[in-house]
């Protein structure tokens, strides 16, 4: 599982939510596609408007890298990720999938 973290980047334009940031429609069709196949768990913005945040779900780092190159925001600079491997300790949806023993 690997954690990516969104900052600002330099073609963020100051004074504009996240929806009205270019490239914002493309990006969100594209974190869609992984959403519907699995890989991406959770991801949106932060409420300060301080970037955002995706929880992907891949087998090895290359994956999440290759998803995260790829991103639209990324690629047209609006966003800057932060790519982290996690092992999420505390899960509730691991424990709700997970098959009951009782």
């Amino acid at each position: 599982m690997f954690v990516v973290i969104y900052t600002h980047g330099p073609a963020w334009q100051i004074g504009k939510t996240v929806m009205e940031q270019p490239f914002f429609r493309e990006h969100s069709r594209y974190m869609k596609r992984f959403f519907l196949a699995n890989q991406l768990l959770m991801g949106g913005p932060f409420l300060d408007h301080q970037g955002g945040l995706g929880i992907l779900e891949v087998e090895v780092e290359a994956q999440a890298q290759d998803i995260v190159a790829h991103d639209p925001f990324v690629q047209a600079r609006v966003l800057e990720p932060h790519l982290h491997p996690w092992h999420a300790y505390f899960n509730q949806y691991q424990a709700r999938s997970a098959p009951s023993g009782r």
